[in-house]
Protein backbone atom coordinates (compact mmCIF):
# COMPACT_ATOMS: atom_id res chain seq x y z
CA UNK A 1 0.00 0.00 0.00
CA UNK A 2 1.71 3.54 -1.12
CA UNK A 3 1.65 5.66 1.93
CA UNK A 4 1.62 8.50 0.28
CA UNK A 5 -0.03 10.28 -2.85
CA UNK A 6 4.04 11.22 -3.97
CA UNK A 7 4.87 7.63 -3.69
CA UNK A 8 1.82 6.70 -5.62
CA UNK A 9 2.53 9.39 -8.42
CA UNK A 10 6.09 8.24 -7.98
CA UNK A 11 5.23 4.41 -9.03
CA UNK A 12 2.04 5.34 -11.08
CA UNK A 13 2.54 8.34 -13.36
CA UNK A 14 -0.59 10.10 -11.80
CA UNK A 15 -2.97 10.52 -8.71
CA UNK A 16 -6.12 10.79 -7.87
CA UNK A 17 -7.02 13.93 -6.02
CA UNK A 18 -9.67 15.63 -4.17
CA UNK A 19 -9.41 18.85 -5.41
CA UNK A 20 -12.79 20.88 -5.49
CA UNK A 21 -16.20 21.32 -3.75
CA UNK A 22 -19.73 21.46 -5.35
CA UNK A 23 -19.66 25.12 -5.64
CA UNK A 24 -16.30 25.37 -7.59
CA UNK A 25 -17.25 23.09 -9.46
CA UNK A 26 -20.91 24.73 -10.60
CA UNK A 27 -19.24 28.12 -11.00
CA UNK A 28 -16.82 26.66 -13.21
CA UNK A 29 -20.13 24.90 -15.37
CA UNK A 30 -21.74 28.70 -15.42
CA UNK A 31 -18.38 30.27 -16.38
CA UNK A 32 -18.33 27.66 -19.17
CA UNK A 33 -21.58 27.83 -20.33
CA UNK A 34 -21.83 32.14 -20.09
CA UNK A 35 -18.58 31.97 -22.68
CA UNK A 36 -20.11 29.32 -24.79
CA UNK A 37 -23.39 31.60 -25.36
CA UNK A 38 -21.21 34.66 -25.69
CA UNK A 39 -19.60 33.36 -28.21
CA UNK A 40 -22.52 31.83 -29.67
CA UNK A 41 -24.30 35.35 -29.83
CA UNK A 42 -21.07 37.22 -31.64
CA UNK A 43 -20.98 34.77 -34.31
CA UNK A 44 -24.45 35.51 -35.02
CA UNK A 45 -26.06 32.00 -34.02
CA UNK A 46 -29.18 31.89 -32.86
CA UNK A 47 -28.77 28.31 -30.84
CA UNK A 48 -28.16 28.79 -26.55
CA UNK A 49 -26.64 26.71 -24.13
CA UNK A 50 -28.75 25.97 -21.53
CA UNK A 51 -27.50 22.91 -19.95
CA UNK A 52 -24.00 21.78 -20.96
CA UNK A 53 -24.55 17.85 -20.40
CA UNK A 54 -27.05 18.71 -23.51
CA UNK A 55 -24.94 20.42 -25.57
CA UNK A 56 -24.61 17.72 -28.17
CA UNK A 57 -28.21 18.32 -28.87
CA UNK A 58 -27.88 21.52 -29.94
CA UNK A 59 -28.16 21.64 -34.20
CA UNK A 60 -24.45 23.61 -34.94
CA UNK A 61 -23.07 22.70 -37.76
CA UNK A 62 -19.08 21.56 -37.00
CA UNK A 63 -18.25 25.50 -38.27
CA UNK A 64 -20.25 26.48 -35.49
CA UNK A 65 -18.71 23.85 -33.34
CA UNK A 66 -15.43 24.53 -34.25
CA UNK A 67 -15.86 28.64 -33.22
CA UNK A 68 -17.04 27.83 -29.71
CA UNK A 69 -13.54 25.53 -29.08
CA UNK A 70 -11.08 27.24 -31.07
CA UNK A 71 -7.70 27.52 -29.09
CA UNK A 72 -7.60 31.21 -28.56
CA UNK A 73 -10.54 31.35 -26.71
CA UNK A 74 -11.14 27.85 -24.97
CA UNK A 75 -10.10 29.15 -21.03
CA UNK A 76 -11.43 30.11 -18.00
CA UNK A 77 -10.02 32.10 -15.53
CA UNK A 78 -9.66 30.51 -12.07
CA UNK A 79 -11.54 32.39 -9.16
CA UNK A 80 -9.56 32.86 -6.19
CA UNK A 81 -11.32 30.36 -4.21
CA UNK A 82 -9.86 27.78 -7.08
CA UNK A 83 -6.57 28.91 -6.88
CA UNK A 84 -6.39 28.47 -3.41
CA UNK A 85 -7.79 25.09 -3.13
CA UNK A 86 -5.29 24.29 -5.85
CA UNK A 87 -2.39 25.55 -4.22
CA UNK A 88 -3.32 24.91 -0.47
CA UNK A 89 -3.99 21.06 -1.62
CA UNK A 90 -1.99 18.47 0.35
CA UNK A 91 -1.73 15.54 -1.94
CA UNK A 92 -0.40 18.20 -4.93
CA UNK A 93 2.20 19.84 -2.51
CA UNK A 94 3.22 16.22 -1.04
CA UNK A 95 3.86 14.91 -4.98
CA UNK A 96 5.19 18.61 -5.84
CA UNK A 97 7.43 18.83 -3.37
CA UNK A 98 8.63 15.41 -4.11
CA UNK A 99 9.04 15.37 -7.65
CA UNK A 100 10.31 18.92 -7.73
CA UNK A 101 11.51 19.51 -4.61
CA UNK A 102 9.38 23.07 -4.25
CA UNK A 103 5.98 24.06 -5.17
CA UNK A 104 6.80 27.24 -6.52
CA UNK A 105 4.37 27.23 -9.47
CA UNK A 106 2.81 29.15 -12.18
CA UNK A 107 -0.85 28.63 -13.52
CA UNK A 108 -0.80 28.68 -17.01
CA UNK A 109 -3.32 28.20 -19.95
CA UNK A 110 -1.68 28.16 -23.39
CA UNK A 111 -4.04 28.96 -26.44
CA UNK A 112 -2.33 29.30 -29.30
CA UNK A 113 1.20 28.80 -30.77
CA UNK A 114 2.14 33.23 -30.93
CA UNK A 115 4.93 34.16 -28.56
CA UNK A 116 3.66 35.53 -25.23
CA UNK A 117 0.01 33.52 -25.95
CA UNK A 118 0.15 32.72 -21.82
CA UNK A 119 -2.34 33.50 -19.42
CA UNK A 120 -1.89 33.67 -15.98
CA UNK A 121 -4.01 32.15 -13.63
CA UNK A 122 -6.50 30.62 -16.43
CA UNK A 123 -7.44 27.06 -17.51
CA UNK A 124 -8.26 25.21 -20.74
CA UNK A 125 -11.59 23.37 -20.70
CA UNK A 126 -12.45 20.67 -23.05
CA UNK A 127 -15.74 19.07 -23.96
CA UNK A 128 -16.45 15.92 -25.54
CA UNK A 129 -19.80 14.95 -27.09
CA UNK A 130 -20.99 11.15 -27.29
CA UNK A 131 -19.22 8.73 -29.18
CA UNK A 132 -19.02 8.50 -32.11
CA UNK A 133 -17.96 11.81 -32.39
CA UNK A 134 -14.23 13.43 -33.21
CA UNK A 135 -13.90 15.70 -30.18
CA UNK A 136 -10.78 13.47 -28.98
CA UNK A 137 -7.57 13.48 -29.64
CA UNK A 138 -5.69 10.30 -29.85
CA UNK A 139 -3.05 8.83 -27.00
CA UNK A 140 -0.08 11.57 -26.47
CA UNK A 141 2.08 12.93 -23.77
CA UNK A 142 2.10 16.44 -22.35
CA UNK A 143 6.00 17.06 -23.10
CA UNK A 144 5.90 20.27 -25.60
CA UNK A 145 4.96 22.48 -23.04
CA UNK A 146 4.14 26.18 -24.74
CA UNK A 147 2.96 24.19 -28.27
CA UNK A 148 6.26 23.32 -28.96
CA UNK A 149 6.66 21.03 -32.19
CA UNK A 150 9.52 19.37 -30.72
CA UNK A 151 9.05 18.28 -27.13
CA UNK A 152 10.36 19.41 -24.24
CA UNK A 153 12.62 16.75 -21.92
CA UNK A 154 12.24 18.22 -19.02
CA UNK A 155 9.78 15.87 -16.92
CA UNK A 156 10.22 18.35 -13.70
CA UNK A 157 9.21 21.50 -15.93
CA UNK A 158 5.63 21.10 -15.72
CA UNK A 159 2.21 19.07 -14.74
CA UNK A 160 -1.43 18.45 -15.46
CA UNK A 161 -4.22 18.07 -13.73
CA UNK A 162 -7.69 16.85 -15.11
CA UNK A 163 -10.52 17.63 -13.69
CA UNK A 164 -14.21 16.85 -14.96
CA UNK A 165 -17.17 18.68 -14.20
CA UNK A 166 -19.43 16.69 -16.19
CA UNK A 167 -19.07 12.96 -16.40
CA UNK A 168 -17.16 11.35 -13.79
CA UNK A 169 -17.75 7.42 -14.47
CA UNK A 170 -15.63 5.46 -16.38
CA UNK A 171 -17.52 5.97 -19.25
CA UNK A 172 -16.26 9.51 -19.44
CA UNK A 173 -13.22 10.14 -17.88
CA UNK A 174 -9.41 10.15 -19.15
CA UNK A 175 -8.31 7.46 -20.19
CA UNK A 176 -4.65 6.94 -18.93
CA UNK A 177 -1.21 4.36 -19.27
CA UNK A 178 0.00 3.60 -15.71
CA UNK A 179 3.58 3.25 -15.79
CA UNK A 180 3.84 4.61 -19.31
CA UNK A 181 5.91 7.71 -17.80
CA UNK A 182 8.49 5.34 -16.92
CA UNK A 183 9.34 5.11 -20.97
CA UNK A 184 11.24 6.85 -22.88
CA UNK A 185 8.75 7.70 -25.92
CA UNK A 186 10.26 7.78 -29.35
CA UNK A 187 9.80 10.71 -31.38
CA UNK A 188 9.62 8.75 -34.84
CA UNK A 189 5.94 7.28 -33.36
CA UNK A 190 4.41 10.73 -33.32
CA UNK A 191 2.08 11.39 -36.31
CA UNK A 192 2.80 13.63 -38.79
CA UNK A 193 -1.26 15.26 -38.50
CA UNK A 194 -2.17 19.03 -37.74
CA UNK A 195 -5.85 18.35 -36.21
CA UNK A 196 -4.11 18.53 -33.22
CA UNK A 197 -1.96 20.06 -31.86
CA UNK A 198 -0.67 17.82 -28.89
CA UNK A 199 2.25 15.36 -30.33
CA UNK A 200 -0.35 12.15 -31.16
CA UNK A 201 1.32 8.54 -31.20
CA UNK A 202 0.89 6.00 -33.69
CA UNK A 203 -1.52 3.59 -32.48
CA UNK A 204 0.77 0.47 -33.03
CA UNK A 205 2.97 2.00 -30.37
CA UNK A 206 0.25 2.92 -27.84
CA UNK A 207 -1.72 -0.47 -28.85
CA UNK A 208 1.79 -2.22 -26.33
CA UNK A 209 0.65 -0.40 -22.99
CA UNK A 210 -2.18 -0.96 -20.87
CA UNK A 211 -4.76 1.84 -19.96
CA UNK A 212 -7.27 2.28 -17.47
CA UNK A 213 -10.41 4.89 -16.89
CA UNK A 214 -10.91 5.52 -13.15
CA UNK A 215 -14.15 6.44 -11.95
CA UNK A 216 -13.99 9.62 -10.12
CA UNK A 217 -16.37 11.57 -7.55
CA UNK A 218 -17.62 14.82 -8.11
CA UNK A 219 -14.53 17.03 -7.06
CA UNK A 220 -12.07 14.88 -7.81
CA UNK A 221 -9.33 15.22 -10.49
CA UNK A 222 -6.04 13.24 -11.55
CA UNK A 223 -2.70 14.73 -11.33
CA UNK A 224 -0.45 13.20 -13.64
CA UNK A 225 3.40 13.43 -15.05
CA UNK A 226 3.64 14.78 -18.70
CA UNK A 227 5.56 11.66 -20.01
CA UNK A 228 2.13 9.91 -19.05
CA UNK A 229 0.94 8.49 -22.21
CA UNK A 230 -3.21 9.69 -21.97
CA UNK A 231 -5.85 10.52 -24.37
CA UNK A 232 -8.32 8.71 -26.70
CA UNK A 233 -10.61 9.07 -24.12
CA UNK A 234 -13.74 8.85 -26.16
CA UNK A 235 -17.23 9.66 -24.20
CA UNK A 236 -19.05 6.47 -24.05
CA UNK A 237 -21.90 8.47 -22.43
CA UNK A 238 -24.86 9.67 -22.87
CA UNK A 239 -23.89 13.36 -21.89
CA UNK A 240 -21.79 15.76 -23.74
CA UNK A 241 -18.02 15.47 -21.15
CA UNK A 242 -16.69 18.75 -20.05
CA UNK A 243 -13.34 18.84 -18.22
CA UNK A 244 -10.37 21.24 -17.46
CA UNK A 245 -6.92 21.29 -18.00
CA UNK A 246 -5.02 23.04 -15.41
CA UNK A 247 -1.33 23.46 -16.55
CA UNK A 248 1.18 23.98 -13.74
CA UNK A 249 4.97 25.31 -14.69
CA UNK A 250 8.22 24.85 -12.80
CA UNK A 251 9.04 28.81 -11.72
CA UNK A 252 12.86 27.26 -11.24
CA UNK A 253 12.64 25.73 -14.08
CA UNK A 254 10.73 27.44 -17.14
CA UNK A 255 10.98 30.90 -17.63
CA UNK A 256 7.56 33.29 -17.85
Amino acid sequence: MHKTAAEFFNKNGYCIINLFNNKIIEDFNEQINDKFNSILKKNNINSRVKNLKNYHRLKLSENEHNQLLKNSSRYVDLKSSARRRIKSNKQILNILKNFWGHSNISIRWVGSLKKNSMKKNATAFRMARPYPSSDVGGVHYDLPYGRKKIPNKDYKAIMTIWCPLIGFSEKYTLKISPKSHISKHPTNKILNQKKFLSPVFEKNYVNKFQYVRPRLKKGQAIIFHPNLLHGASHNKGKNTRISLDIRFFNKKRVKL
